[in-house]
């Protein structure tokens, strides 16, 4: 997992695949205004950009991915995110190919609370939690870049 200000995010261009056509076109939908919440095409991946406030994190279970390297990007507000190692989670949905994802169980002793102008990145061994609190609810406006694994 990656972890850093929104000002290096270039730095790790060698490591997340299409990274710099996704942050071409987030810039993009920028300049057209206001973001929307909804998702965006770009050739080698696909963004999405999401509204909400956080959850405790006794609620909801840990993700993992298998096609796609997530970004996400804090835009406004913030939220703190859990991270464990997938073998050392308990399977509790497995993997789906269409959505990408499966669902996982674990502990939350490793968290980071992420804010407005910071980015992390998940690869395929990362378990993560976000959109969770362990004190008081948070709002955010992110983006979620998914980057093909193998470019």
């Amino acid at each position: 997992m990656i972890i850093d200000s929104l000002e290096h995010i270039e730095f790790y261009a060698p490591l997340l695949p299409h990274l710099k056509e996704g942050l071409e076109a987030i810039r993009k939908v920028e300049a057209e205004g206001p973001l929307k919440e909804g998702k965006y095409d770009f050739e080698g991946g696909f963004f999405k950009v999401q509204i909400g406030h956080t959850k405790p994190f006794t609620e909801g279970t840990f993700e993992g991915h298998e096609k796609y390297i997530d970004v996400q990007i804090l835009v406004d507000g913030s939220e703190e995110i859990a991270w464990q190692e997938i073998k050392d989670l308990t399977e509790a949905i497995p993997y789906d190919a269409e959505k990408d994802a499966a669902r996982y169980t674990g502990t939350f002793e490793h968290q980071i609370m992420v804010s407005k102008g910071m980015f992390w990145a998940a690869f395929p061994q990362d378990g993560h939690k976000a959109i969770s609190h362990s004190k008081e609810q948070q709002n955010f406006t992110k983006i979620i870049l998914k980057l093909p694994v193998k470019g």
